[in-house]
């Protein structure tokens, strides 16, 4: 996700599943992409632990749970 040029960081906590197969300096997690599915790491499922769905473009500092690199 892209505001004013400058890429927007996600939650440390965001995952998919060529997180770990690529590792996470390999694989952009800025935007969504339409094959992956994600999940917080930290409940382990597609719901953060404020019960919002995970994804690049929801897993941003506005939320509460929220963990930056």
């Amino acid at each position: 996700m892209e505001a004013e040029g400058l890429l927007l960081p996600v939650c440390k906590r965001l995952r998919t599943k060529m997180y770990y197969v690529a590792g996470r300096d390999h694989v952009d997690l800025t935007q969504s992409s339409p094959s992956a599915q994600y999940w917080c790491s930290l409940t382990a499922t597609v719901l953060g632990p404020d019960t919002v769905y995970c994804s690049p473009e929801a897993c941003q500092q506005s939320r509460g749970c929220f963990e930056p690199e």
